[in-house]
């Protein structure tokens, strides 16, 4: 009997972590940065989320050769934006309806609602305003919040800053 408690006890751990494969859709574009130039220094957004979000890719660009200067060539623009998950973002032009954002349906045994967590990063040279890189990363979870999945946001919108690679995913382990 105590052997069996166990075993239920621990297989319902399991189910109730909610860690497994999470799929991370990328999109990048843009010409490409390969050259690090230096950053213009702004003053940290106040919302403490869009704080982070900005020190996370600063922070990474910095380790990638990308300072941070008052007289800056290129100018960070870092966005993150959360959702329900069940909920479709769609755009209409003429008669085609094109989904900006598809639902996600909700998998058997789920506990709790999804909710897709986007992050945006865009370095655009202030010379001219040509856009160098634009690169998003989005993930559903069900249980992590978005303080801990923000690194991993990060890593993965930049992934593709010297050479633009268009939309595909990833999978990863961790907490949904």
């Amino acid at each position: 009997m105590g052997f069996r408690l166990l075993s239920v006890s621990l297989c319902v751990l399991g189910l109730s972590a909610c860690a497994g494969p999470i799929e991370t859709r990328i999109l990048s574009s843009g010409e490409g940065s390969g050259t690090p130039q230096t950053i213009l220094r702004e003053d940290l957004p106040q919302s403490a989320i869009a704080a982070q979000a900005r020190q996370l890719a600063a922070q990474q660009l910095e380790e990638r050769g990308y300072g941070q200067s008052d007289a800056g060539v290129l100018q960070l623009h870092v966005a993150f934006a959360e959702r329900d998950a069940s909920i479709a973002v769609r755009t209409k032009s003429t008669d085609a309806v094109r989904d900006i954002a598809a639902a996600k349906p909700k998998k058997p045994l789920q506990s709790c609602k999804d909710r897709e967590m986007r992050l945006s990063v865009t370095l655009t040279r202030i010379a001219d305003g040509a856009v160098l890189y634009r690169g998003s990363a989005a993930e559903f979870h069900c249980n992590a919040g978005a303080a801990n999945v923000m690194p991993s946001l990060v890593d993965a919108a930049l992934r593709d800053l010297d050479q633009p690679k268009g939309a595909y995913s990833v999978k990863r382990q961790g907490l949904e």
